[in-house]
């Protein structure tokens, strides 16, 4: 029996979808199997009333004791007012459980007296400041923003009094290096973990054992296999919580196998540096990458609870006091033919199994508002199913990212048809019906198929994900994808300059930021950048150009929301790889990955000489962020800074003038008359409406939440004959002396251009040539203009 674990803790609103990629791939292979989610189950544990009564009598024990929360291990200091909450304590008891209801999207009228204000609900000072934002008068619709500040008070009372490690979706997880695992370790025990998290883990044990117990009695035989994902820094003292708890019930009877992001990025050294074994305290086995092959491997080669003989295809595990590397790791030997085998399959495996979500109690997820920002609240106000479109990157080339290992360097697009279906099958199972694509770019190609397919279903359901803003987001991409039910896209801009753009390696430029960020913003669809500073080449003045470039794209209302973070120097990375190689002769690493590292077993991040010049410039880069995301974009860049900085060099009308040319672009595009390879043309508009009157005929349709049509005028068929246009002689004129039978047969031509994969573009405009003569450039126009995408 195989028992998946999220550990705590990751989002609250959705599952996260690693442990349900993997029961599909185990159950088909005819392994019984448990999913389990234990972040939502330790928020479950404390933010109910026997939970918050809990931590209320530990705060004041602490405090009743007169105790420094400054010098409690369990507390950060005493900056947060602890008093405020502890004499509020009978208001939150008694709103817990109808406040974590509202957080459900249950018991609505909550909200209402949420919003009233009136001081018969606890507050905190994010809270207040909300409040204050509204002038001390909230409307009804910001229920929900106020909610989520309250349970970021209330989270910010839990850290302060009894727990400093804890915050809604992380414990610790501050960072990550070589001297976090000792931390890690410590913080396994805190409070939260320690009084909540473990007891629940026992009934966990009582389930697994039970499930265990209901096989076929060879099945039964067959050892438990705990497999625990971790998928960032802050689950990783819950996974050693768990893990621990696991092994102190089944002693002897089970293995446990650690794999996810953090395992993949932090800890392939392990088994290089002095004391990296530590990690196998806890868990049996490192399984690597996608954690098919591994885990398979494991599977096959021991039955799970006994060490093979030989090294296992990317898995790393403790034997005989030594770390045995893999192949495919660090370390590792060679892979064999058949690793090669297994390599292959595992590649199939990434494209064709999809996370089976059957049986997940979306209910229990929450909506942890923490943003009135419309792209800012997707992360959150919502539950998604969450999938990839493809595995890894299609463009890995960039500079700064994680290019030489597996989850960028492979990519394996999956087919969006068969993904389509799976996920409209678990919409209907979960009651879930939006989807968030996890990819590290989504293919444009594959996005689009999967609009397509979800706009002729009838648009059953809704998506976002994460890009590259690329030049294949057209304004006809963009009406597609609109159509078809996307509400936004992420996208890394990283260096908004073009020597930044050029020196990551980015494989764009401004110009196909600003196209693509425009033809999305134009179909209404949101817009997220990522951006970092201190890249280890860049000067002052790159950093005050970025930030300038960065506010035009916001003035010109070509993004929604935006993220700054300093640049981390990955020793996974291209950069660092062309270091080692001696290409980079002005990059000065200061600590670059030493096997003879005394202590601990995690080794991604780097130093590097002069990074430090950097850290000043976060909380100005904040400010500017919070003035654009405000709506005030006019603000000048250098005024957030208190030290002295260049002024921007870059053109005040650098963006205006980018978008302009756009624009020109754009309307030529639409006015220009399709030629035999144009491609398929998609209409998009509503079912066109007849008109008549005069011998003219009025053919009008909606888009975009606007009117268009076309004006059509009876005789115009003869004169397409006369002018010997092709077909038009076949056609006879009789009917189409009619303005309102030939406006019928243009509509007959848009609603086959509607349906499916639509028409071919040359052959629409040949029907139109035919019916409406020389006034078929000018219909062309209007059909370009009002829905009518080419693809």
């Amino acid at each position: 029996m195989i028992y998946l674990a999220q550990p705590p803790l990751v989002q609250l609103n959705s599952p996260y979808p690693a442990v349900y990629y993997l029961r599909s791939f185990l159950e088909k292979r005819g392994f019984p199997c448990i999913a389990a989610d234990h972040s939502i189950a330790l928020f479950e544990q404390v933010f109910c009333p026997a939970g918050l009564g809990r931590i209320f009598a530990r705060a004041r024990e602490i405090f009743g004791r007169g105790a420094n929360p400054a010098e409690n291990a369990e507390g950060p200091g005493p900056r947060y007012d602890v008093a405020r909450f502890l004499s509020e304590e009978e208001r939150w008891l008694s709103c817990i459980e109808r406040f974590s209801a509202f957080l459900r999207g249950r018991d609505r009228e909550w909200g209402h007296l949420l919003t009233l204000a009136n001081g018969v609900l606890p507050s905190g000072p994010r809270f207040d400041a909300a409040l204050a934002s509204f002038g001390g008068q909230p409307p009804a619709d910001a229920a929900a923003l106020l909610a989520g500040k309250l349970l970021a008070d209330l989270a910010g009372f839990i850290a302060a009094a009894v727990d400093r490690a804890f915050a809604l979706v992380r414990y610790r997880g501050g960072g990550a290096g070589a001297a976090d695992f000792s931390q890690a370790k410590q913080d396994s025990s805190g409070y939260l973990l320690r009084e909540f998290y473990e007891p629940w883990l026992e009934g966990e044990w009582d389930r697994l054992e039970e499930a265990a117990a209901a096989l076929p009695a060879a099945e039964s035989a067959a050892p438990l296999v705990v497999c625990i994902s971790i998928p960032f820094p802050g689950c990783l003292a819950g996974a050693l919580a768990c893990a621990r708890s696991a092994r102190r019930r089944f002693a002897g009877r089970l293995a446990v196998v650690a794999g996810g992001g953090f395992v993949n990025t932090e800890l392939r050294f392990a088994g290089e540096k002095a004391g990296g074994a530590e990690i196998f305290d806890y868990s049996d086995y490192l399984s690597f990458d996608k954690g098919y092959g591994s885990l398979e491997a494991i599977l096959e080669a021991s039955g799970g609870n006994s060490r093979p003989d030989g090294p296992l295809y990317r898995t790393m595990y403790r034997s005989g006091g030594r770390v045995i590397a893999g192949p495919g790791i660090t370390g590792g030997p060679p892979l064999s033919a058949g690793d090669l085998r297994r390599e292959e399959e595992e590649r199939e495996a990434a494209r064709t199994v999809f996370p089976d979500y059957t049986g997940a109690d979306f209910s229990r997820y929450c909506y942890p508002v923490d943003d009135a920002n419309p792209m800012h609240r997707l992360w959150s106000d919502g539950r998604w199913l969450k999938a990839y479109l493809a595995y890894g990157c299609y463009w890995h080339a960039c500079a700064f990212c994680d290019v030489t290992l597996d989850y960028i360097r492979d990519f394996v697009p999956v087919d969006p048809d068969a993904l389509f279906d799976h996920l409209l099958d678990q919409a209907e199972k979960t009651g879930v019906r939006g989807v968030h694509f996890v990819d590290e770019a989504a293919p444009a190609s594959s996005l689009l198929r999967f609009a397509e397919l979800n706009r002729a279903a009838g648009l059953p359901l809704v998506f976002w994900g994460n890009i590259r803003f690329e030049k294949d987001y057209t304004p006809d991409a963009a009406a597609v994808l609109a159509a078809g039910g996307l509400l936004g896209v992420s996208a890394g801009i990283e260096v908004a300059t073009e020597s930044g753009f050029k020196r990551i390696g980015k494989g764009i430029g401004l110009r196909e930021v600003v196209r693509s960020c425009a033809a999305f913003k134009e179909q209404g669809i949101l817009t997220h950048a990522y951006l970092i500073y201190g890249y280890w080449d860049e000067d002052k003045r790159e950093i005050i150009d970025s930030a300038e470039i960065t506010r035009q794209l916001f003035e010109a209302g070509l993004l929604d929301s935006a993220f700054w973070h300093q640049f981390v120097l990955s020793c996974h990375s291209r950069l660092y790889a062309e270091w080692q190689q001696g290409r980079r002769p002005g990059l000065k690493v200061i600590d670059p990955p030493d096997p003879a590292l005394p202590g601990g077993v995690t080794r991604n991040d780097l130093g590097f000489q002069g990074e430090e010049r950097f850290a000043k410039f976060g909380d100005p880069l904040d400010r500017l962020l919070a003035f654009w995301l405000a709506g005030d974009a006019a603000f000048p860049v250098a005024e957030a800074f208190p030290f002295k900085v260049p002024a921007p060099s870059v053109p005040p009308l650098l963006v205006a003038d980018m978008l302009e040319v756009y624009a020109r672009d754009r309307d030529a595009s639409r006015a220009a008359v399709p030629g035999e390879n144009a491609g398929q043309a998609l209409f998009l508009g509503s079912r066109p409406m007849l008109s008549g009157n005069r011998g003219k005929a009025r053919l009008e349709w909606s888009w975009r939440l606007e009117r268009h049509g076309i004006t059509v005028r009876a005789g115009a068929a003869e004169k397409a004959a006369a002018e010997g246009r092709p077909g038009a002689e076949n056609r006879g004129t009789s009917g189409c002396r009619d303005a309102l039978g030939m406006a019928g047969r243009v509509a007959a031509l848009l609603e086959e251009a509607a349906g499916g994969p639509g028409t071919e573009a040359a052959e629409l405009y040949c029907g139109l040539l035919e019916i409406l003569g020389k006034d078929a450039a000018g219909a062309w126009r209007a059909l370009r203009n009002g829905g009518l995408a080419l693809k």
